[in-house]
């Protein structure tokens, strides 16, 4: 594979990472910026907050969909070594969390990183979607949740003796998903991190 190749993949990646569905549903639904609402944040959580499910669960699923076709473009269209499809699934979620089209304000990368991670190695994936699950039905904070869930990735890719790349991978988007969450470890720590249902209204 040339070098060519991979860096037009890595920055491809980027740039999909971009299409970032929870500022895109809203602006067409309601002519509005879903960030200047809620936390801010143009994400899964903050639609559901301020648009309600029937918005949420299409931006989720399309924002993990797009971590999923990078890693299916990677690995079997283009068929990009280990550090290069790795590094473009680090781009997708990089795209999303600080997309330049978006003046680099974008959401937390949790569906996008789930995407990427249930293509690249569904089982650790699976296991971290049903660690959260439990967290989220006992505590009921999303950002805990999201935390949590991808704090197992690299945890379980460790316990199950995954290669160092992946570990490294996991590693970073683990990361990503803290540093993204910083002002809600700070409000969980408060005691005033919003919980599921709670509702933010926006203009009619």
């Amino acid at each position: 594979m040339s070098i060519v190749i991979g860096l037009v993949f890595v920055v491809a990646a980027y740039l999909i990472g971009n299409l970032n569905f929870a500022y895109l549903l809203v602006k067409y639904l309601k002519h509005e910026d879903v960030r200047n609402y809620g936390s801010g944040n143009a994400g899964t959580t903050n639609v559901l907050r301020v648009m309600g499910k029937n918005v949420a669960i299409p931006v989720f699923l399309l924002d993990a969909l797009k971590g999923c076709l990078v890693i299916v473009i990677g690995r079997y269209v283009l068929s990009v070594d280990g550090v290069v499809l790795v590094l473009g699934g680090i781009a997708v979620v990089a795209g999303h969390n600080w997309p330049v089209f978006l003046q680099f304000r974008g959401g937390k990368g949790t569906a996008t990183s789930l995407g990427v991670f249930l293509t690249y190695d569904w089982q650790i994936a699976v296991i971290a979607i049903a660690i959260g699950l439990i967290v989220l039905v006992i505590w009921k904070m999303v950002s805990l949740t999201s935390m949590v869930g991808m704090a197992m990735l690299p945890i379980f890719t460790l316990l199950f003796s995954r290669t160092v790349t992946e570990v490294i991978f996991a590693f970073v988007l683990c990361l990503f998903s803290l540093y993204q969450h910083r002002k809600n470890i700070g409000r969980i720590i408060q005691g005033r991190e919003s919980k599921l249902g709670q509702k933010v209204k926006m203009k009619n």
